[in-house]
């Protein structure tokens, strides 16, 4: 929407219209301060019209209506981070209409989350609220996204907590079922996530070429690209050992049962435990450790972002520093 003066001396508003079609109104006067008083009431009078055609909902009804198509198109740990940032809105909140959010009502819920919480509680509450907000736009609900204009927060870098060679030796030998010792290994191996080795299937194992196939038919991946993954010697001789024994589709099962991720994370936690190593690896340090060792042992930044399956190089990066030695050949170079 712009102020514009035409020929014969008045101002103009000119604004683009619903249908998409661009118009202008009068706003009978040639004198710019009351052009611009007029500017301002006319933008009120259109946004007060838009409101007047949003369907009414309260944050409580449209959070509900939300989970409940989360449940179809999401993970369970997705639809669960999905619902503890809900009930924490609500807490803050009460009961209100959803055009009652604003912006700065929004920056205040952030510096609480900040405060009571900490600042990856409050990353993660933006990223659920955005896609809260703008479900509740495609389907009537709102005009514009209240977090919109908040920045996503910057966190302070952390580097990636992996296993040494004797810690995983260490915690193999507490394992008691092959069945979990064969999970731990392969997911060293092959840097799948958690949900991606529960819920893969024989059919997704090629094995006259030795890789694997992540296809989002099973399980939709975080990135939701189709990506495949070479497998190593170690890797396939646990493919082939299982083969011989499979009980389902599933390649990993537990018992010959499909396996419940919260119960492997426990199990996993336990184990670190009875090991004595570091209390703060969890299951998906495998996957750390796949990609330390790979970057430990010369492979490229890019190699290994191809095979974590990251959507950008950038979120790889976290590794870069196990490459000290890059550094210091840089630095060599004012020896010679």
């Amino acid at each position: 929407m712009i102020l514009t003066k035409r020929a014969n001396g008045k101002y103009y508003i000119v604004y683009i219209k619903p249908n998409g079609k661009r118009t202008g109104i009068s706003t009978r006067t040639k004198i710019k301060s009351e052009a611009l008083k007029f500017l301002s009431q006319f933008e009120r009078e259109l946004e007060q019209r838009k409101l007047q055609k949003l369907t009414p909902i309260t944050l409580q009804e449209f959070n509900q209506r939300f989970l409940d198509y989360s449940k179809t198109v999401h993970t369970p740990k997705t639809h669960k981070a999905y619902s503890l940032t809900h009930s924490f809105v609500e807490k803050f909140f009460g009961e209100v209409s959803l055009t009652e959010i604003t912006p700065s009502r929004m920056n205040d819920y952030f510096e609480q989350r900040i405060k009571n919480s900490s600042i990856y509680q409050a990353r993660k509450d933006l990223i659920c609220l955005n896609s809260l907000f703008n479900k509740a736009i495609s389907e009537g609900y709102l005009l514009q996204n209240p977090c919109k204009v908040i920045k996503r927060f910057r966190l302070p870098e952390k580097q990636p907590l992996f296993f040494s060679e004797l810690e995983l030796e260490t915690l193999l030998n507490k394992v008691k079922e092959k069945d979990v010792s064969d999970l731990i290994v392969f997911a060293m191996q092959t840097g799948l996530r958690q949900m991606e080795l529960l819920t893969l299937e024989w059919s997704q194992i090629n094995f006259k070429d030795r890789y694997l196939t992540l296809t989002n038919q099973s399980h939709i991946t975080k990135s939701k690209k189709v990506r495949m993954i070479p497998l190593s010697i170690k890797a396939m001789q646990i493919i082939v050992e299982r083969e011989l024994t499979k009980a389902s589709e599933l390649v990993f099962t537990l018992n010959r049962k499909a396996i419940n991720p919260n119960y492997i994370s426990q199990k996993f936690k336990s184990y670190v435990r009875e090991a004595a190593i570091n209390d703060n690896l969890t299951f998906h340090s495998l996957r750390h450790t796949f990609a330390s060792w790979l970057v430990q042992r010369g492979v490229s930044i890019l190699q290994v972002s191809k095979l974590l399956g990251h959507c950008s190089v950038k979120v790889t990066q976290i590794y870069s520093h196990l490459r000290s030695e890059d550094l210091q050949n840089a630095i060599n170079v004012l020896n010679n």
